[in-house]
């Protein structure tokens, strides 16, 4: 989890550092409410993702972008 930040944000530098694919974004797994409305929670199943002890799910780019996500360079 990023330190400071309160806001649905990706971890860009993470990203370009173990190349993950473009249309994807890595979240923090406490903003997983934030991309889903009580309807849809059922209907999408998020990755998870573990790097150094810190769970990440996977969130494709437009719901990212629709639902306000800010993009941060962060490596951790």
């Amino acid at each position: 989890m990023s330190q400071g930040y309160n806001f649905l944000h990706s971890h860009s530098g993470l990203e370009k550092e173990i190349k993950y694919p473009k249309h994807k974004v890595l979240v923090d797994e406490e903003y997983e409410d934030m991309l889903t409305d009580g309807t849809l929670k059922n209907q999408i199943k998020f990755n998870r993702v573990k790097l150094n002890d810190v769970t990440y799910i996977e969130v494709p780019i437009m719901m990212f972008v629709n639902n306000g996500g800010v993009f941060k360079n962060l490596s951790v």
